[in-house]
């Protein structure tokens, strides 16, 4: 499962740096964050990582929560202008996630449940970030959902409860997610929380393979090792 949670983390940090150029960021710093999206390439000028995080970390600094959030992402991946740091990261998606960037409350039960940058893990804490971020309508949602199951399902943040894995498992599925559509598979396949069914368990391994789930490990899919 270990290699499966970091896929799916990887994945969705890459998508979610990339839909924060397109979010709608009002208020203190607007000027500076949109003369940081010119220079990283966003407007169609050649791309100038060093004055991409001069202006992205000066509008982060005065308060522009989309700049908070993309300055934590870049601070956690690192590129040749900004070394990862994790701890800086972390600190920018707490500011953001106070700000009410759901994609930094992800995040933040992110570094909760792997003890990232310095942060003593806590699943309670993941869970709660998670539980906040589940129900609502942003790309991370789905994610959420299945580390809802996941915790559910293991006891850990929150009492072992398989109706709830199961319901949040589905949730994550039908929103998409590959990774709990090939988890959802196996458990039809196995009869696990559900009620056996070979149609659907062939369904859902389809619809997995067909998604964005690492493809070269498709075996421990079938074989119920992804974790």
């Amino acid at each position: 499962m270990k290699r499966y949670g970091l896929a799916l983390f990887t994945l969705f940090t890459l998508a979610a740096t990339a839909g924060l150029a397109r979010a709608n960021t009002p208020g203190q710093g607007q000027v500076e964050y949109e003369l940081a999206q010119h220079y990283k390439g966003v407007t169609g000028k050649a791309l100038d990582l060093p004055k991409h995080f001069e202006y992205l970390k000066l509008s982060a600094e005065l308060g522009n929560t989309a700049a908070q959030a993309e300055l934590g992402f870049l601070y956690l991946n690192g590129n040749s202008a900004v070394p990862k740091a994790p701890d800086a990261a972390f600190g920018w998606f707490e500011k953001a996630a106070a700000g009410g960037s759901v994609v930094s409350q992800c995040m933040l039960g992110d570094f909760y449940k792997r003890g990232l940058g310095g942060v003593k893990q806590d699943y309670a804490r993941a869970f709660r970030w998670y539980r906040k971020t589940a129900s609502t309508d942003d790309r991370c949602a789905p994610k959420s959902q299945f580390e809802l199951y996941a915790s559910y399902a293991s006891g850990n943040g929150v009492g072992k409860n398989f109706g709830e894995a199961t319901r949040w498992l589905k949730k994550s599925a039908e929103a998409g997610n590959p990774v709990a559509q090939a988890t959802l598979g196996r458990a039809y396949r196995d009869g696990l929380g559900v009620e056996r069914n070979p149609e659907l368990s062939r369904r859902w391994l389809r619809k997995s393979r067909e998604g964005v789930a690492p493809h070269d490990d498709e075996d421990d899919y079938e074989h119920g090792h992804a974790h």
